[in-house]
């Protein structure tokens, strides 16, 4: 890295990260992948930004497969934070941001925030990033280091301006599938317990049988989503990956079996059984 904090040759490496950490590289290498389509569904200033200093190798392991998914995914929470923003939502917090550009690339209203949770060694390689690619957020942009396994995490993020009486988008892209099942509904709970009334939630969900698995995975297999959402606070809506992909104009190819589930999900209204 340079005197003045930008990127240089060997200033970047997912070496530095965490394990869960690197995840964001190879999710950022696949946005790169996408943003330079001609038929392009986003263009991803951070992810153009990673891809000089990611390893052959690293590009080697990414498959067609993982870059569809992350393209879809990615149009997906997109469309679901700006419809957001539109029904009046201003706070959006992005819980394990890792390398997510969405602060700085969607055209969210100017009195929005964007608060961003995740790991010290993320956010440290992130600010190069955004520093070198001389980004500014379009609304208010917020950086939380903490551990939403730690029960005091919203309080951090209360104290970095999120108002708990305020409706909020919670993002967790790519995210609850490093939890056990205890864990993930904990942090589900959480979310539905901490949010106020009009909140809504998008999540990504991968619960197909038989599926190549990470060590650092928990799967979902065998999970009914729905009751399982709906048991945490929110009443989802559930769209496969072949379904979103086809309703984009690029149909899954034939023989690819089961695909990820993409969450939108609104908070459940509390019942009063008095």
């Amino acid at each position: 890295m340079s005197d003045d904090g930008r990127l240089s040759d060997g200033s970047l490496s997912d070496g530095r990260l965490s394990k869960v950490g690197r995840t964001a590289f190879a999710v950022a290498l696949a946005r790169a992948i996408e943003s330079e389509r001609d038929d392009a569904w986003f263009v991803d200033p951070l992810a153009r930004q990673v891809a000089p200093f990611v390893s052959v190798e690293s590009m080697d392991k990414l498959s067609p497969g993982l870059v569809a998914w992350m393209a879809v995914r990615t149009r997906f929470l997109d469309e679901l934070m700006l419809g957001a923003a539109g029904r009046g939502i201003r706070q959006f917090v992005t819980v394990g941001a890792g390398l997510d550009a969405r602060a700085f690339r969607l055209a969210l209203p100017a009195d929005s925030t964007v608060f961003e949770v995740d790991r010290a060694d993320v956010f440290t390689q992130k600010r190069a990033l955004v520093l070198s690619a001389e980004l500014a957020p379009v609304g208010s942009r917020r950086e939380i280091v903490a551990d939403v396994l730690d029960p005091a995490w919203t309080a951090a993020l209360e104290t970095s301006g999120w108002q708990r009486g305020e409706p909020t988008l919670w993002l967790l892209e790519g995210f609850l599938i490093y939890f056990d099942e205890r864990a993930r509904t904990r942090l589900l709970t959480t979310l539905a317990e901490s949010s106020a009334a009009g909140s809504e939630l998008g999540s990504t969900v991968d619960a197909r049988a038989g599926a190549k698995r990470h060590p650092l995975w928990h799967s979902f297999e065998g999970v009914d989503l729905g009751r399982w959402f709906a048991e945490c606070g929110w009443e989802a809506t559930l769209t496969t990956m072949r379904q979103a992909s086809a309703g984009y104009g690029r149909p899954v190819p034939p023989g690819r079996g089961e695909t990820p589930t993409l969450v939108a999900a609104r908070l459940a209204p509390v019942v009063d059984h008095r």
